[in-house]
């Protein structure tokens, strides 16, 4: 049976400290009562606010194989993509390290292109390179895809 990958960082140990270094400078403002100390406790709470939708989009990535399938997310929505209507899989970087757009062509001929957030899952490059060499031999790498593969099999992380 196929398991998900897990995330490939730490997303407690963030928010922990965030949300008790909130609680202190919170408690530290209303006890001064200094003017404009709920201003600032109002930006203080918004910006802690914009950090925990940052990690919560981060822990939404997924990535599953199961044979010739490979199920993810980035955001929101599964799309399951089959290695056999893979075309081609092009590189892109993210602040997290590069991620992967792959195009596949359905029955009816129509390009569908779906991001792999390879680089927030602990082993998705491997494990989407090896699904890509198993199942779609025949795909387009670019010149990034192709130095990261490289870099794998350098590492023996693949064959």
């Amino acid at each position: 049976m196929a398991h998900p990958l897990s995330l490939s960082y730490n997303w407690v140990t963030p928010v922990s400290v965030s949300s008790i270094g909130l609680i202190v400078c919170l408690g530290l403002l209303a006890n001064s009562q200094a003017t404009g100390w709920v201003t600032v406790a109002i930006v203080l709470a918004g910006m802690w606010v914009v950090f925990m939708v940052v990690v919560w989009l981060r822990t939404r990535a997924y990535m599953m194989v199961d044979g010739p399938l490979l199920t993810v997310r980035r955001f929101k929505g599964f799309a399951t993509l089959d290695g056999r209507t893979v075309t081609a899989v092009t590189e892109f970087l993210t602040p997290s390290g590069p991620s992967y757009k792959v195009s596949t062509r359905d029955r009816d001929g129509q390009l569908r292109r779906q991001i792999v957030p390879a680089a927030l899952l602990r082993t998705g490059h491997s494990t989407l390179f090896d699904w890509l060499l198993t199942w779609a031999p025949r795909a387009e790498l670019d010149k990034g895809c192709r130095r990261t593969l490289d870099q794998l099999r350098t590492r023996g992380l693949i064959q």
